[in-house]
């Protein structure tokens, strides 16, 4: 069994997170609550020398056995995985050693927990980026003004400098390419005018500590406006220089696009709330959704209905023509529910062939009603899979917020008590948990 079989089978068929995270140019870890690595990348595989047999469901300190001379480096990730998790939000360390091809190399690590619904440690997401050069470049920068300034005016980060009180001394040429602002004009606006509100504070408070502490490589994340008028993520690296021959020192300020990573970052997170086969929202979404729906029932004295279906003799469609016929079948099924839907309402797949539907802002039972029934009914016609034609229908059981519970899982579990009422009563049919009026 080759790299790629052996991890999709080990990520029950996780695909989709196989094919991005071969995709990132940079160093891949998931690993669960525990510290078992759960999936990397073939860049990690390559580092490290090692094998799927060598990792997969293993810790570091276990890694390490396998690999004792990176004994340090595996306690070290042990190490900072508990400060990620004890933070509870993504947390940004560095880590240097020697490479498989005798350099000494510095990494940016950026360890994002990611918890369950019930607050517990659920995944970590690990994103390494080589950093050797960056490192150089900034130790060059403060070796020499003049050789600062040739290596400013020629790389595609954005460098700044700034007088204690704020004065800002230069900024690099560069800026125009990342943001569109030429460096006269940036002169003439008003100072942090490009950062994102939300920023500004944060940006202070790190300037203010750099100052302070005479730091060196203080990291920083902020958003700056384009020139065009979105904003663009970019992480500082503020250090504290002391200018020789003068009395006025600064704050050098390398600052880096970063909005490549947080799209990755972000697609990763995502893995956490969709259905890869369906794309819609899990169960884990699902909840949450449901709690800012009733939240808002009640703001606007509304009903909140939930729908919880599933496929009439789903097996014997698995059973007769196949598992890629079952999920085809999810597919379309997912297709023409939502074309039934409005924009407010929400559809989620919970497992297998079920699947709970949620309508906020619903005035009256009848309404919730019609639209249940309509979608029963739509469910019936006939679906092409496989080029063949096959018939089968959905039951759906329903429950009302506030009439028949308060809580969400108590929702669920009325609506899912009247779907296999609906099934007793013959299947493709609505049933609703109590009889309104």
């Amino acid at each position: 069994m080759d790299f790629h079989q052996s991890l999709l089978s080990s990520l029950n068929d996780q695909s989709q997170l196989r094919t991005l995270i071969d995709l990132i140019p940079e160093f891949i870890v998931l690993k669960d609550g525990d510290g078992r690595w759960l999936v990397c990348n073939k860049l990690v595989m390559d580092m490290y020398g090692l094998e799927l047999e060598d990792y997969l469901y293993h810790t570091d300190l276990e890694i390490a056995a396998y690999r004792p001379h990176y004994t340090t480096l595996f306690e070290y990730n042990y190490k900072t995985d508990e400060q990620a998790w004890e933070k509870g939000s993504p947390l940004l360390v560095e880590k240097s050693f020697v490479a498989p091809d005798g350099i000494h190399r510095t990494w940016e690590v950026m360890k994002t927990p990611i918890f369950d619904e019930y607050g517990d440690r659920h995944r970590l997401v690990i994103v390494s980026r080589d950093v050797t050069e960056r490192k150089r470049a900034e130790e060059a920068l403060l070796a020499s003004q003049e050789q600062y300034r040739l290596i400013a005016e020629n790389m595609s980060d954005v460098i700044t400098m700034m007088t204690p009180e704020r004065k800002l001394q230069y900024v690099s040429p560069s800026l125009e390419t990342m943001l569109g602002y030429s460096p006269e004009e940036f002169r003439e606006m008003e100072r942090f005018s490009l950062l994102h509100p939300d920023d500004v504070e944060h940006f202070m408070d790190a300037f203010e500590q750099t100052l302070a502490n005479h730091a060196v490589g203080f990291k920083d994340e902020c958003r700056y406006q384009h020139a065009e008028g979105h904003y663009l993520w970019f992480e500082m690296n503020m250090t504290y220089v002391v200018r020789s021959g003068s009395d006025t020192d600064y704050i050098l300020i390398v600052s880096r696009n970063i909005m490549e990573r947080k799209n990755h970052e972000q697609q990763l997170r995502s893995l956490a709330y969709m259905d890869p086969l369906t794309g819609v929202p899990n169960r884990r979404y699902l909840m949450n959704q449901m709690t800012q729906d009733m939240q808002t029932a009640i703001d606007n004295d509304t009903l909140l209905g939930v729908l919880y279906l599933d496929i009439d003799r789903f097996k014997e469609v698995n059973d007769t023509l196949g598992h890629d016929a079952g999920d085809e079948l999810l597919v379309q099924m997912v297709k023409r529910i939502s074309g039934e839907l409005g924009p407010l309402d929400t559809i989620a797949r919970i497992g297998g062939d079920e699947f709970v539907i949620i309508l906020p802002l619903i005035t009256t039972h009848k309404r919730i009603s019609e639209i249940a029934e309509r979608i029963c009914s739509h469910l019936q016609h006939p679906w092409n899979l496989q080029s063949q034609s096959v018939i089968t229908g959905s039951s759906i059981g329903v429950s009302v917020y506030p009439h028949d519970g308060i809580e969400a899982e108590q929702l669920l579990n009325y609506a899912d008590q009247a779907l296999y009422t609906a099934k007793r009563r013959g299947r493709s049919q609505v049933c609703f948990y109590k009889e309104h009026e």
